[in-house]
């Protein structure tokens, strides 16, 4: 029950937040743009990922309109 009360918390707090224009920056999978991402790793590039890709999300990032409140924290391929 204490579990399910937090994501509650959570659900409003996204609501709320999405109420005044404040957006998730989507990461996973896109371009690396240092002006909305902030790499830590560097993975090993694969056949399947193109260079300079975000392979992996550690911390979401947030952005109201154009300007960014908190850059993704991410890992980029190659």
């Amino acid at each position: 029950k204490v579990a399910e009360g937090v994501r509650m918390i959570a659900r409003s707090l996204d609501g709320l937040l999405a109420g005044f224009g404040v957006e998730e920056i989507d990461a996973l999978g896109q371009p690396f743009d240092p002006n909305l991402h902030n790499a830590v790793l560097r993975a090993e590039p694969d056949g399947e990922t193109a260079a300079d890709t975000v392979v992996e999300v550690f911390t979401k990032g947030y952005k109201l309109g154009d300007k960014v409140l908190r850059p993704a924290v991410v890992k980029v391929a190659g």
